[in-house]
């Protein structure tokens, strides 16, 4: 009885050392190495963007040489001034027409090669000047001015835009040369005390 014990007690150590590496003097198994975790792909952190209309938009709002009327040339206040044009486009919104006489209320977009000339005439060609009307006012019915492509300038350099104004057929020039087609100033009927300059629709 004793030998059969003893060696069922051998045979279990036996067992024990095979399967749990636990015998005396063996050494417990070697686990298989855990490979590193693939490395999380880095987002690029972007600033948000601004559209590039309010950008222009800003840039003409705080530019030294360009003057925006806060009011209409008639006198108005309706928050459709080329102030308030500008305003709203810098701060990401529409520009509000006006609602009286031809004018048909609402809002339009403001194209940005317009604003991007309005900023030539300024930086590049160093005019100073003063916007009366961009989506304001009241117009002809057809105007471009309320398809938001289209400004007025009534000042040039300090003096009133007329006849004896040595600037305004310069302006005009330029406005062509960025490609405004309805380029209209003294001479033209309603237009002699000022440039209108305006993009295809």
């Amino acid at each position: 009885m004793n030998i059969i014990i003893k060696s069922l007690t051998i045979l279990a150590a036996a067992a024990l050392s095979t399967s749990c590496g636990s015998f005396p003097g063996s050494k417990p198994p070697v686990k298989p190495a855990t490979p590193a975790p693939a490395p999380t792909p880095v987002k690029k952190i972007t600033k948000p963007t601004i559209s590039s209309n309010a950008a222009l938009a800003k840039r003409v709002l705080n530019h030294p040489k360009i003057t925006l009327l806060r009011k209409q040339v008639s006198g108005r206040v309706d928050g459709a001034s080329s102030y308030h044009n500008i305003a709203s486009v810098a701060r990401g919104y529409s520009a509000k027409r006006s609602s009286y006489g031809n004018a048909p209320g609402g809002y339009t977009k403001l194209r940005s090669q317009m604003l991007q000339t309005m900023l030539y005439l300024a930086d590049t060609k160093g005019y100073k000047y003063r916007v009366t009307s961009i989506a304001g006012g009241s117009h002809s019915r057809t105007s471009r001015h309320y398809a938001g492509i289209a400004f007025d300038v009534d000042m040039i350099n300090g003096r009133k835009v007329g006849y004896s104004n040595p600037y305004y057929k310069a302006l005009m020039r330029a406005g062509r040369a960025k490609g405004a087609t309805e380029v209209l100033g003294p001479g033209d009927r309603a237009h002699s005390s000022h440039v209108h300059i305006a993009w295809p629709r």
